[in-house]
């Protein structure tokens, strides 16, 4: 189990810096985003089941724990959006590979406000009702 560990850090920390972090959250953001997709395809199927049952499934999202759950989603879609056109502008404009510290900070600039944003409206509701 300690050479699995001990490989997984290896890993994670492969060379450091922006451009591997920026890496590994864009592939999180990823799975997060699909898994949510995942969950919106089979929640909407329940309505197939009739309304009173989609109803219920609809009022799980009101629960906190899904509410943190939706930061997490929102928080995901924004930072894999804008750091694919990160991803996008230093794969196809050659002089910007110089400037990937700066882009992958822009898009930090960007998208922590946003989310942060976003976060205070999704939680508003379950500290103000």
């Amino acid at each position: 189990m300690g050479n699995v560990i001990t490989a997984f850090w290896k890993g994670i920390t492969y060379k450091g810096g922006p451009g591997h972090y920026a890496f590994i959250l864009h592939r999180i953001t990823g799975i997060g985003v699909a898994l949510f997709l995942v969950l919106h395809i089979l929640d909407n199927f329940v309505i197939m089941f009739g309304e009173e049952a989609f109803t219920e499934v609809l009022h799980l999202y009101s629960n906190p724990v899904m509410r943190l759950l939706e930061v997490f989603l929102i928080f995901s879609v924004i930072y894999h959006a804008f750091n694919g056109l990160r991803v996008i502008i230093v794969d196809f404009w050659a002089p910007s590979s110089h400037v990937q510290r700066t882009l992958w900070i822009l898009v930090w600039v960007i998208v922590l406000p946003l989310s942060l944003l976003a976060a205070w409206f999704t939680l508003a509701p379950i500290f103000f009702g």
